[in-house]
């Protein structure tokens, strides 16, 4: 009994040092007008389309991880849209000053208004990283801002965590 109690406690303790590791952070890019690659009619009900679109963002206000901030990057979505309601759901790849990138998975929502978007939110985790972001782990939501000129705003709110680095062993040197 002793034992199982040991161990629940040290669950315990792990979970809050691993909750303790996550940071919180926050920011925001600018958002060209969006490209759309391909759009398909499914013929199920007038004005359903599905399009493939990809975005070119700079961050206005940087996420900080790791001791570097993010820069730009480009999102990849599938966009289901309708008469008054769109969703997507894609991938974004961003390029931090260091020169590592991190990988997001998102989903978002919007209504539609006279054949365009109305400011959406959504849904973010991060997939990955590379460098210093490497095992880089977290999530967070997202608004979007629609400008007059087509181009978006768009904030970002959420946590993440790097795992550390394994600490290296000194091998023996066999004589």
């Amino acid at each position: 009994m002793k034992a199982r109690i040991l161990s629940i406690t040290a669950l315990a303790l792990l979970l809050s040092s691993a909750a303790a590791a996550q940071t919180k952070i926050t920011g925001a890019q600018l958002c060209q007008q969006p490209d759309t690659v391909g759009t398909t009619d499914p013929g199920d009900k007038p004005g359903h389309t599905m399009q493939l679109v990809k975005d070119a963002c700079t961050w206005t206000t940087p996420l900080e991880m790791a001791g570097a901030k993010s820069k730009d990057g480009t999102s990849f979505s599938f966009s289901d849209v309708t008469a008054t309601h769109l969703t997507n759901s894609g991938t974004y790849v961003a390029e931090m000053d260091n020169g590592d990138k991190f990988y997001v998975s998102f989903h978002e929502s919007a209504a539609m208004k006279d054949g365009k978007p109305v400011n959406s939110k959504g849904t973010w985790t991060f997939t990955g990283g590379t460098g210093k972001l490497k095992g880089l782990t977290g999530k967070g939501t997202h608004s979007v801002t629609v400008n007059a000129d087509g181009t978006s705003t768009v904030t970002v709110d959420g946590d993440y965590s790097v795992a550390a680095a394994p600490k290296k062993t000194m091998s023996k040197n066999p004589s």
